[in-house]
């Protein structure tokens, strides 16, 4: 089996829209050369990218809208697609159509008529057998599974459950279950059963601004200047643990979704090397969020 790719490009100036949009349309160049993506005109291709929280993308928490605006582009040039659906599914404290509406993704994508913003969780559901460690069968989005393509555009951040956040997190959230956060003793296990649904045949991180610390949401943002692609979620997911100076091994649902072989870690890096753009991310547990809470309510009382 050929080796999967991941590229890595760091930029310096990160105000500068065209060259983020140069850098990463070049990266996807590359990464088309080496995967050789097949999609027909008019093919329907589903984009699902990090919004977890109404909170703008310099915070860290969520992805770059222009990120997604710059995608967009690129795979109208290059494919002619029918159909481009942005979506994300509701989350216990997310409302998406808010989301898209206060994190300027409808004032984004207002003058592109091919390109339909999707509330997963709103969407007619199709019921998808998938005998997981979880779940044995799933309900999601229609149009999620029946698209052609799927791209998962995540972002490069901690998490205080799952050390990181990057594809196989960001694929989790397509779980159209609003009240997500009863998987959270399973958490490792249905982020690989919803992976197993379908794998993102695409992924891209916005590492422009990430995330350490108290992540996914109360963490410290991180301007890096990163952006990585790859052609596999485990692969891209392993590579983005190095670059965030984490074992992958000390990932448990990185380590299960390889058990799984819903991915590889047999992958070549172009662009930047990940020793060159390695930064050790601080990262904060959960019990040692709890302890912290504890101790600050004890100091109010």
């Amino acid at each position: 089996m050929r080796a999967k790719n991941v590229g890595i490009a760091k930029l310096s100036d990160l105000k500068d829209a065209a060259t983020i949009k140069r850098t990463l349309c070049g990266l996807l160049d590359q990464i088309e050369d080496r995967m050789q993506i097949r999609l027909g005109p008019n093919s329907t291709i589903m984009i699902k990218p990090n919004i977890c929280y109404v909170r703008g993308y310099e915070t860290g928490t969520t992805v770059d809208p222009f990120i997604v605006k710059c995608l967009v582009e690129w795979l109208t040039v290059n494919y002619h697609p029918g159909e481009i659906i942005v979506g994300e599914a509701d989350a216990t404290e997310l409302d998406v159509e808010i989301a898209f509406k206060m994190l300027g993704w409808e004032e984004a994508f207002s003058g592109y008529p091919n390109v339909r913003l999707l509330n997963l969780s709103k969407d007619t559901p199709v019921e998808v057998d998938i005998d997981g460690q979880y779940f044995k069968k799933v309900s999601m989005s229609k149009s999620y599974v029946e698209s052609d393509f799927l791209i998962s555009v995540s972002k490069l951040k901690t998490h205080t459950m799952t050390r990181i956040s990057c594809n196989l997190k960001n694929i989790y959230g397509a779980n159209p279950t609003k009240h997500k956060a009863k998987f959270h003793r399973h958490l490792d296990e249905v982020i690989c059963d919803i992976n197993r649904v379908r794998l993102p045949d695409l992924c891209i991180v916005d590492g422009l601004i990430a995330m350490e610390g108290d992540g996914p949401i109360s963490g410290i943002p991180n301007p890096l200047g990163l952006l990585i692609v790859g052609d596999d979620p485990v692969a891209t997911d392993h590579a983005c643990a190095r670059t965030m100076g984490f074992g992958p091994n000390k990932v448990p649902h990185l380590v299960l979704a390889k058990r799984q072989n819903l991915g590889s870690t047999d992958y070549e890096v172009f662009g930047e090397k990940i020793d060159d753009v390695r930064t050790k991310f601080e990262f904060v547990p959960l019990w040692k969020r709890f302890v912290r809470a504890a101790y600050a309510r004890f100091l109010e009382t």
